[in-house]
């Protein structure tokens, strides 16, 4: 009786210990994750700033351009 038993015992433990490596791998690739979804809405954001400091810029070069050729 004691080796069915024993052998169970072992294997539980070994279960919980690579349950337990496999919780830990999961928070740190959450927390992996956590960092690129914040890196992508800073780039995000980059993106908005550049593209509207380019329209804005577009609209002062065509507004002056229209000025000039009214002459």
């Amino acid at each position: 009786m004691d080796g069915p038993n024993n052998g169970w015992a072992e294997w539980s433990k070994y279960v919980l210990k690579e349950l337990d490596r496999l919780n830990e791998c999961y928070k740190d690739l959450d927390k992996k994750m956590d960092g690129l979804h914040d890196q992508i809405n800073m780039l995000q954001i980059k993106v908005a700033g550049i593209a509207a400091g380019a329209s804005l810029i577009t609209s002062i070069v065509v507004m002056l351009l229209a000025g000039y050729l009214r002459r």
